[in-house]
């Protein structure tokens, strides 16, 4: 599937120029959340760029530091995130890689997410999931339970998140984020939490998951502290 012309040229339109022409140059592949945010006609979002190797991305990244006159850039394991004033955060993704766009997209956990724009031929392309246009539609989360490096309860985190914007999941879907989490979990090796009481196996399993989930969204706000940047760097 593909994304219709219409949108496909809205995409591009909403794009900046000096990002359009990484794309073009680099072989950059642009993908998620901000395409399906464009054709929805929600709130922009960062963008999200994907290639085949980390040196690609390195040097898409500073070349867009130079072009628009970054003063911040944020690096962490999973991507490098430029910052310029009046500009949307543009995230240069080194966790994943991929040297074609139908493999980027399949890495994505939900059909509302696959989609990708990329320069080849002369010309503008896209692909989306199959039913990409209806669950962004009706704003239904389907899971894709992809194969891929992440952490457990990534999906689960980013499911708190679409609720939070009226988006919606059935129990099928709902319960295939959970056993990605589940299946992570080895209960009889959980150590009890200190505190010299016993753990009902339910609290255990609890004390254990939010862990997972503090893990994967460190910057939520915790107890009333704000959690900091891991590395924010001045340009």
């Amino acid at each position: 599937m593909e994304l219709n012309s219409p949108d496909l040229r809205r995409v591009i339109r909403m794009t900046p120029k000096a990002v359009l022409n990484l794309m073009k140059e680099r072989g950059l592949i642009l993908a998620g959340g901000a395409i399906r945010n464009i054709v929805r006609g929600d709130p922009a979002s960062d963008l999200d760029l994907f290639a085949a190797t980390q040196e690609t991305l390195k040097d898409a990244a500073h070349q867009l530091v130079r072009d628009w006159g970054a003063d911040r850039i944020w690096k962490t394991e999973n991507a490098w995130t430029v910052f310029a004033q009046g500009r949307h955060p543009v995230q240069f993704i080194m966790r994943w890689k991929f040297g074609n766009p139908e493999d980027c997209i399949k890495s994505f956990d939900f059909t509302a997410c696959q989609a990708a724009v990329w320069f080849a031929d002369g010309r503008w392309l896209s692909a989306t999931a199959k039913s990409f246009y209806a669950d962004c539609a009706s704003r239904r989360l389907t899971y894709t339970s992809p194969e891929r490096e992440e952490e457990a309860a990534g999906s689960m985190m980013r499911v708190r998140k679409f609720l939070a914007k009226g988006w919606h999941i059935d129990a099928e879907n709902l319960a295939a984020v959970m056993a990605r989490v589940f299946a992570k979990i080895d209960l009889e090796a959980v150590e009890e939490p200190d505190g010299g009481w016993q753990h009902s196996k339910e609290a255990r399993l609890a004390f254990v998951i939010s862990g997972l989930l503090r893990e994967v969204d460190p910057l939520t706000p915790v107890d009333g502290l704000e959690a900091a940047e891991e590395k924010d760097e001045e340009l």
